[in-house]
């Protein structure tokens, strides 16, 4: 899996895997499926775009220790039915009204059918894992990482309830719920690329620390854009993580460094459930008064700066270049 040159080819190598990802996922989740209230959903998400960086990182893991990445496709397929999975669940929890650049799918279809349908793509990640052709000792691992990390997400997706009713927003663990949703999902799909590919514990360790780095640094930066993005490239709503009162690494830096009146004022806007877009303004307004996007993108920076020390424990090869190049890729993006 060849990168290398710039976004345009990481934009290639992204298409390249999606090539190969989604046909293995119709193979158990059928588009023309029946029920339709059931398969319909799904590939509505599906086919929505996505970025599909996860399922490249697996693939390129196996790569990077030595193993044949045709052989991690069924784990790559399962990380990114995971991914999706959580987005469908995530965005009824947190009452979202956009993904990808279109309404939820919970208000498209309804909550129960978005709610099914979650449950349904869950359900088939452990049976296209189970699927990968590997020795059943090596199948084992991988269904166990899988549940040991979904786990995780959902400890994550806790912590973050647990924050939205917090008296005190600003002593949040912000980095401590992005380790354990993005960090937690992004250091499962290395984890199974290396485990695929036969990596020694030492491998394993050094990508597990790598994928959790860039998660956390990718979901800094996504948060961002939330506030800071082009609408039209953004695909989410512009300001709706302050309207769902998110706590964000922006939002835990404004609380610690404004003034006591713009802080109470911002303590006003966040989670306000009927806020205009003219109070979005305003809140995003003092984001940059106290430079809270400044200071969230240069510590996503950092993330994955440390990140990418870890790739200097693996084997100096293409695929480990490539990885590094994918990191820096998501870390610069606009959309």
């Amino acid at each position: 899996m060849e990168v290398g040159g710039g976004p345009e080819r990481i934009s290639e190598l992204l298409a390249s895997v999606r090539r190969i990802v989604d046909p293995v996922i119709e193979r158990y989740i059928p588009r023309s499926g029946r029920p339709g209230s059931l398969f319909s959903p799904i590939w509505d998400l599906l086919d929505r775009g996505g970025k599909r960086f996860r399922p490249a990182l697996t693939l390129l893991a196996c790569e990077a220790v030595g193993g044949d990445p045709m052989r991690a496709v069924n784990a790559a397929a399962a990380v990114e039915l995971l991914h999706n999975m959580t987005l469908i669940h995530d965005d009824i929890e947190d009452g979202s009204l956009f993904r990808r650049g279109k309404p939820c799918i919970h208000i498209v279809y309804g909550v129960p059918s978005a709610i099914n349908a979650g449950d349904a793509m869950l359900i088939k990640v452990f049976e296209v894992l189970s699927d990968c052709p590997l020795p059943p000792e090596f199948g084992l691992r991988l269904v166990k990482k899988l549940a040991e990390r979904a786990f995780q997400v959902t400890m994550g997706q806790a912590m973050e309830f647990e924050a939205l009713g917090s008296q005190d927003p600003g002593d949040v663990d912000v980095i401590g719920i992005l380790r354990n949703k993005t960090g937690a999902l992004t250091a499962l799909a290395l984890e199974l690329g290396a485990i695929a590919g036969g990596a020694g514990d030492g491998e394993l360790g050094a990508l597990a620390r790598f994928g959790e780095a860039i998660g956390i640094g990718f979901q800094i930066i996504d948060d961002v854009l939330n506030v800071d993005g082009e609408p039209e490239k953004y695909g989410k709503e512009i300001g709706g993580d302050i309207r769902e009162g998110k706590i964000t690494v922006m939002v835990s830096h404004l609380l610690r460094v404004s003034e006591p009146r713009d802080r109470e004022r911002f303590l006003r806007l966040l989670g306000k459930g009927d806020i205009t877009k003219e109070e979005v303004g305003e809140a995003i307004g003092l984001y940059r008064k106290y430079g809270s996007i400044g200071f969230a993108r240069d510590l996503a920076k950092r993330f994955i700066e440390d990140g990418l020390r870890n790739l200097e424990n693996l084997p100096k090869n293409d695929a480990r270049e490539n990885m590094r190049a994918l990191a820096e890729f998501l870390i610069k993006r606009e959309m």
